[in-house]
């Protein structure tokens, strides 16, 4: 005996709103625990005893020196170029030299060069 069509769709529906259900059940409890494990490290931070003050004597480290940089590189760039490093590097860097990379053609006459050279 097969179900009917109605038995098909009231199933299929229910079992695909229980899941909707569930699936917000779930993120909702997962909210609830981050937002809880948030406010106990919050409340370790502000319970630590706040630290001494850096002593005024000891001098902060010499800069890095500037990169040498080719001609006809604007400074913007250097200074873009420079902070894309820092912000990547876990560890403090220092760019030491910026040049221009070699012309190449473009995407588009690589890709001609690439499909009429191609071996059949």
């Amino acid at each position: 005996m097969e179900p009917s069509i109605a038995t098909v769709i009231i199933t299929g529906l229910v079992l695909v709103f229980a899941i909707l259900i569930l699936l917000f059940l779930i993120i909702a409890l997962q909210g609830v625990i981050f937002v809880g494990l948030d406010k106990k490290s919050a409340k370790k931070q502000d319970e630590k005893p706040a630290a001494a003050p850096a002593p005024a004597a000891k001098a902060a480290p010499a800069p890095a020196p500037a990169p040498a940089v080719q001609a006809g590189i604007p400074g913007e760039v250097v200074a873009a170029i420079s902070a894309a490093v820092t912000a990547m590097s876990d560890t403090p860097v220092a760019v030491r030299s910026i040049t221009k990379a070699p012309a190449r053609r473009n995407g588009w006459a690589l890709a001609g060069v690439y499909s009429y050279t191609e071996p059949f």
